[in-house]
């Protein structure tokens, strides 16, 4: 299985979750749609994206994300060691460390 380092996460305005990934992608990545999970390439960021959050956690959605994109694409995304963090609650950061960090 291919791996990827993720570089930063975001909460943006519209509240989307970005994982954005240090490689920058690969345009094969656009095709995590066709998992019909609410996981999008975002070609500008170079990052994997959610529809915008309602209902779950930012760390809900971050497994989530791993997850479909592990199914789809056979890819792992794992967290690297500077990661930036942006608008996400600290308790969800602490989530997602403890449930993803290498």
């Amino acid at each position: 299985m291919e791996r990827e380092i993720i570089k930063g996460v975001h909460l943006n305005d519209t509240k989307e979750l970005l994982l954005m990934l240090e490689s920058g992608g690969k345009s094969m990545y656009q095709h995590v749609y066709r998992a019909a999970a609410g996981v999008y390439w975002d070609n500008e960021s170079g990052g994997f994206k959610s529809t915008p959050i309602a209902g779950w956690s930012c760390s809900r959605w971050f497994s989530h994300i791993i997850t479909a994109v592990s199914y789809e694409l056979g890819v792992k995304l794992v967290l690297g060691e500077n990661v930036n963090w942006q608008n996400v609650p600290e308790a969800d950061i602490t989530e997602i460390v403890q449930h993803h960090a290498i």
